[in-house]
């Protein structure tokens, strides 16, 4: 489906400045409806040339904190168009879905298996020039379609996390010690791990 590099930040100074930049976070903040973002990871994904499509999915239930406010942001460094693998949405799922586990599997479907209701709604296709980007909440059910041409579909992305979340049990891209440090409940706020990025000031 696509080849993933998560967490460049951490290994390329000039993506680092790129993605701790406060506006970033502050677009996120105030798209989500919160006071501050942490960045959870960012990631390459690249579709490759006549790569298959990327199944129903959705983010936050994949992650180690669950929150209806959390978000992503997706860049596209191509193009991204029908014909190679924009990304398509359910719209309002967000408003239903749970924190129930979901995978990426090669089954476009297997994500009606958990909300067969969301079968009766009419995907939107996002196509977005390069350059360009998207955000969404990270319970929002979404796809990508397969890249029919012969050259790759390259996007970026970071997903945020809204300061305060807590800590669910789940390891994800969490560094191993950090993660046998934590109890459930506990909130997630080391700077290294989850970097903060972006917090309104009082009375803002």
């Amino acid at each position: 489906m696509f080849t993933q590099a998560l967490k460049l930040r951490e290994v390329h100074e000039g993506m680092r400045e790129i993605m701790d930049d406060p506006r970033l976070g502050k677009l996120a903040a105030d798209l989500a409806g919160v006071q501050g973002i942490r960045i959870w990871h960012d990631q390459a994904l690249i579709k490759p040339p006549f790569g298959n499509a990327t199944a129903w999915h959705l983010d936050n239930p994949f992650w180690s904190f669950s929150s209806k406010d959390a978000i992503s942001l997706w860049v596209a460094l191509d193009d991204a168009t029908l014909e190679n693998g924009c990304l398509y949405y359910l719209p309002g799922t967000h408003k239903q879905a749970t924190f129930e586990p979901t995978n990426i599997g090669s089954n476009q479907r297997d994500l009606f298996k958990i909300y067969p209701q969301w079968l009766s709604i009419a995907s939107v296709a996002t196509p977005c020039p390069a350059g360009s980007a998207v955000l969404h909440n990270g319970l929002v059910a979404h796809g990508a379609g397969a890249n029919m041409t012969n050259r790759p579909r390259r996007a970026m992305t970071c997903a945020y996390m809204p300061d305060g979340s807590t800590f669910n049990g789940v390891r994800n891209v969490l560094p191993e010690e950090y993660h046998f440090s934590l109890k459930v409940g506990e909130i997630l706020d080391n700077h290294a791990a989850v970097p903060l990025i972006y917090k309104a000031e009082a009375g803002s």
